[in-house]
């Protein structure tokens, strides 16, 4: 299948598209008795194991011209808007999607989608929880700081809302890669499954990049001084021997308020960045090189060797010679 195929393939009236159209009315294209339970409250909650029988990812249109009613699951879900706009309540909240642009839910967060018109094709794509963590948490959060805290942000985020809106419409890269993914998945050729899971990591580092610009635009709009993200990469280049007083004086801010702002936006105070920047190096250097424990520790700068034992322990729950021992 290629991008003008999908594009027919998910323009196409389907069968329950064609019921819709008709009555207006959701129809239910699932068994709902097993699908659907009553959560703690009195709205339905959808389950996993309908949608897992041939691997983690699922991918599917939503079909169009009647509303879906308030619900909750149990799975991670993207809704990506392929044409047109999508009108969502979210936890209370009306959100409107415009084309291009991704929604990424929650576990059990209650939302509702309106009847979507002709032109307006949204594809949902969910996967549990855990391949979740595994592919946004885990393979992108131990290459520095900054990855660190733009693979957190959808933690971050779970104290509020529950989901995040990535506004990824001019991104053609990663319309490119997603239009891609659903080639794979709607064809079911030999191999489309592993070739989904391949792309996904790539994806979700473009939503990284987005929600980057994101929240730059965010920032410069109450500030027209450098972003957390500029500063936790001045720390990430200078990680050896930086002082929180020269970067306040880098970026033109009171170095109280700088570490005060670095512990609100990143949870961490400026010195558990620093030490967590030279443990991210310190690991690497362990797995890739064959430089002494010794050597290592001046080079992620700490003077004594017996510090970084500490701090490496404290980290990684293993001292740097077990760490060694275990990756090779």
């Amino acid at each position: 299948m290629n991008h003008q195929e999908l594009d027919h393939y998910l323009r196409k009236l389907d069968q329950i598209e064609e019921i819709q159209i008709k009555t207006g009315e959701n129809v239910n294209d699932f068994d709902g008795n097993e699908l659907v339970v009553e959560s703690e409250g009195t709205i339905p909650r959808m389950q996993d194991f309908y949608f897992f029988d041939n691997g983690p990812v699922f991918i599917n249109k939503h079909h169009r011209f009647a509303n879906m009613p308030l619900h909750i699951h149990s799975f991670i879900e993207l809704n990506y808007v392929y044409s047109g706009i999508c009108h969502q309540q979210i936890n209370g909240q009306s959100v409107l999607l415009e084309q291009g642009q991704i929604c990424l839910l929650d576990q059990d967060v209650p939302h509702s989608i309106s009847a979507l018109g002709e032109q307006d094709i949204l594809v949902n794509i969910i996967m549990k929880k855990e391949t979740f963590s595994k592919i946004f948490l885990g393979r992108l959060s131990n290459s520095g700081i900054v990855a660190d805290f733009l693979a957190n942000a959808v933690s971050e985020n779970q104290k509020h809302d529950k989901y995040l809106l990535f506004h990824s419409q001019h991104n053609k890269n990663l319309q490119y890669i997603i239009k891609n993914i659903f080639c794979e998945f709607f064809s079911k050729q030999e191999h489309s499954l592993v070739m989904v899971n391949y792309y996904l990591p790539i994806l979700f580092t473009e939503l990284m990049r987005v929600y980057q610009l994101d929240k730059n635009f965010e920032f410069h709009k109450k500030t027209s001084r450098a972003n957390i993200v500029d500063i936790l990469s001045y720390i990430e280049q200078h990680y050896r021997d930086c002082t929180l007083t020269a970067i306040a004086k880098e970026f033109n801010f009171n170095p109280n308020y700088l570490g005060n702002m670095l512990k609100e936006r990143t949870g961490k105070t400026f010195l558990e960045l620093v030490h967590t920047q030279r443990m991210i190096h310190a690991s690497t250097m362990l797995q890739h090189t064959d430089k002494s424990i010794d050597e290592i520790a001046y080079e992620v700068g700490y003077e004594s060797p017996s510090f970084l034992y500490r701090k490496f322990k404290k980290h990684f729950g293993q001292t740097p010679s077990h760490f060694r021992k275990n990756k090779k």
